[in-house]
């Protein structure tokens, strides 16, 4: 259903929406939640639990202001959250349900970065192969293109060195973020500015981060899940781009065994699987491939 959705559209567009996963489908759901979004978490016991409460209580953090954290959700947590199209057509085939919205935006499908990211990976894997640094700067190249504005936060806080006295009052301040002890008498205090430069299109920004998202768990509620032994492999820690998965398979085989040991659709595992995954028989040129997935360590 989705791949008919992208294919047939010529526009994509973000809307605002407060929704939830029907309770029926939590068992499905639950091992990785699909809604990462970062939240305003009070910082109280029933909110964040037993021993992370007491924690912070043991080493004198302060529990007074809520705090923002990256997580993953079931729901919009009564919020109105913006997500894009393809983000939203995923959660739609996965039982989601939109209560109301606020807003959507249409935007023009194109690709006028494909040349131009096409390009640039292949010189990447040409340094990759020549062992040069290179490699490094073209990375850096790609990354910086895709809404690198979006993704740094350093310009949304400044941080000032303060003593005792200033850190009191900064701390009173309505756009006050955190605070680090230096030293005795000094202070690291960082303050949300009233403006930000941002180079990159909102757009641009809200497209790149989501279409990752939909990419990573498309590959893991329409591949993993339809085809290997969900008892026998769990998900360890969790990233917008990463994943770690500790896998229960074959005692006899090495580490490098991957999912054979745990396939229980063999026909549609040998089908799909290097649609997202590196074919061992092919170069480095398929392994580095555009909305695959790389294997760093086993």
């Amino acid at each position: 259903m989705i791949k008919n959705c992208i294919d047939q559209r010529k526009e994509i567009f973000v809307a605002k929406v407060k929704s939830y996963f029907a309770k029926s489908e939590y068992n499905n759901l639950l091992a990785l939640p699909p809604i990462f979004r970062n939240i305003e978490i009070e910082n109280k016991e029933e909110v964040i639990g037993e021993y992370m409460y007491s924690q912070a209580q043991k080493h004198s953090l302060p529990m007074t202001k809520n705090d923002r954290k990256l997580t993953t959700l079931l729901d919009t947590n009564g919020q109105f959250m913006v997500f894009n199209n393809y983000y939203l057509w995923l959660f739609i085939d996965l039982g989601y349900i939109i209560t109301d919205y606020k807003a959507i935006t249409v935007f023009e499908k194109n690709t006028a970065y494909e040349p131009f990211v096409g390009t640039t990976m292949n010189l990447r894997i040409q340094a990759i192969l020549a062992g040069s640094t290179k490699e490094k700067f073209y990375k850096l190249i790609i990354i910086a293109s895709y809404g690198y504005d979006t993704l740094n936060t350093e310009k949304f806080g400044k941080i000032k060195m303060l003593d005792k006295a200033d850190t009191f009052i900064a701390q009173h301040h309505p756009n006050h973020i955190g605070t680090r002890r230096i030293s005795a008498s000094t202070f690291a205090v960082q303050i949300k500015p009233k403006t930000a430069t941002c180079f990159k299109s909102i757009q641009s920004g809200v497209f790149t981060l989501d279409n990752a998202k939909y990419q990573y768990l498309n590959y893991i509620y329409n591949f993993m899940y339809k085809c290997l032994d969900r008892q026998r492999f769990h998900f360890v820690l969790a990233d917008t781009d990463s994943i770690y998965k500790a896998i229960a398979g074959d005692r006899a085989k090495d580490c490098h065994q991957q999912f054979e040991s745990i396939v229980t659709y063999k026909q549609f595992y040998d089908q799909h699987v290097y649609q997202y995954l590196p074919d061992p028989n092919k170069d480095i040129y398929d392994y580095k491939k555009i909305l695959r997935f790389g294997i760093e360590n086993e």
